[in-house]
């Protein structure tokens, strides 16, 4: 999944698997947020309407189309991934399997288009045979896709292996109804002028860039690529800004700094960073994001803990788990906090009951004389559930004050 990154230019293309996927909207953040369980599958920020395509890799028609009918229009286009040569992907039946699949392929798209709101389009790669090739789009274009994309290399091959640009000039003479988007030029792009050059090699619309647009943002400034170290800074800034999740923030931030962070003192910081905020004072930018932490803190402080049916304050609440282990020796954690509070104010003292839900995530529930108090986001062990359960008792006794530190931080 990629929540990642808004682009200033170019299109943001963002990944789910999955149609078991729930509409979450977030206020704090102004984002629409699609969840399974309590991970963040996609998230769209407002700047990202009518310019992001959902692409998707699926086996079924009706699983695509389930897709389809969650996601509505808030994207602008779902893109179906018939080209990727990962074995998760075969392995599951999707991308370059369904290559010699043509009925599989027509049935997909067929049942897609019926249910989505937005344009759709697929994306190949080219087969052993060129004839096949030309076969297999001349049956998508009669599926009713409105653009196709052509990756230049066969399932089996990779970079460095030679992208075939004149097997998808082909493509672009056999179709001429449907845009054709050229795919597998990121080795040979360094800078916006090549990407005129080699979409005019290729004979092609357009030109679909991947890795090159995730090491270099800047890829698409017509007026030239960023410094490394500015493009790091951008993309900080809007991770801040919509609270992008620690595991994406550093996978980004080290594939734009490549090999610096093997002897630069900034990537060296990165590579021990263990938080989003460690991340951003590796770059200077504590203060970035403290700026973002406190504008989310100003807009949630306006929210009161809801009551659930049972009778439970649950407020959603969590902290990453390293959060707990660098506490140890060295800060209170929130149920020593919550302790000492009840001690000091000769209240009973908080128990704790804990479920290990379906998911093989725990929740715990701290219970303070006749109060509850929960956080509905599982924990990966019962120690951290009883943790977040303190947390909530915390905020919903309106004594957060009292722990130290940024916990919330992702």
């Amino acid at each position: 999944m990629l929540s990642g990154s808004i682009q200033h230019e170019g299109t943001h293309l963002a990944v789910c698997v999955s149609s078991f996927c729930m509409l979450f909207l977030k206020k704090a953040l102004g984002t629409i947020d699609y969840r399974n369980g309590d991970d963040i599958i996609l998230r769209l920020a407002p700047e990202e309407k009518g310019k992001c395509i959902l692409q998707i890799g699926t086996n079924s028609g009706e699983k695509a189309a389930k897709i389809a009918e969650i996601v509505g229009d808030d994207v602008a286009g779902i893109d179906v991934n018939m080209g990727c040569p990962k074995p998760f992907s075969i392995h599951c039946g999707m991308g370059a399997a369904l290559l010699t699949q043509t009925e599989k392929i027509v049935e997909i798209l067929t049942a897609l288009k019926a249910a989505a709101k937005v344009p759709v389009t697929c994306k190949i790669r080219v087969l052993d045979n060129p004839e096949d090739t030309l076969k297999l789009v001349r049956e998508i274009e009669k599926c009713g896709v409105v653009a196709l994309g052509v990756h230049g290399r066969r399932r089996d091959e990779r970079q460095p292996d030679r992208c075939r640009f004149e097997e998808i000039r082909e493509v672009v003479k056999t179709i001429q109804s449907i845009p054709i988007i050229a795919n597998g030029f990121s080795g040979e792009i360094e800078r916006y002028e090549d990407i005129e050059k080699w979409r005019d090699t290729a004979g092609t619309s357009s030109i679909m860039i991947a890795r090159k647009a995730l090491s270099t943002p800047s890829i698409f400034r017509s007026e030239g690529v960023l410094d490394k170290y500015k493009d790091i800074e951008n993309f900080l800034e809007f991770a801040c800004q919509y609270d992008e999740c620690y595991t994406m923030t550093k996978y980004v931030v080290q594939r734009i700094l490549g090999g610096d962070q093997e002897h630069d003192p900034r990537g060296k910081a990165l590579v021990a960073a263990g938080s989003v905020l460690q991340i951003c004072k590796a770059f200077g930018m504590e203060d970035c994001y403290n700026k973002w932490r406190d504008d989310r803190k100003r807009k949630q402080s306006k929210k009161r803990a809801r009551v659930d049916d049972d009778g439970v304050y649950n407020i959603e609440v969590s902290f990453p788990l390293k959060r707990l282990k660098n506490s140890v020796g060295f800060s209170p954690t929130p149920k020593m906090v919550l302790h000492d509070y009840l001690v000091e104010t000769k209240t009973p003292k908080a128990t704790y009951e804990t479920v290990k839900r379906e998911d093989k995530r725990f929740v715990s529930t701290a219970i303070i004389g006749d109060k509850k108090f929960r956080s509905g986001i599982g924990q990966p062990n019962l120690r951290m559930a009883e943790q977040v359960a303190a947390l909530a008792a915390l905020h919903g006794m309106n004594i957060r004050s009292r722990l130290e530190g940024n916990w919330e931080e992702d």
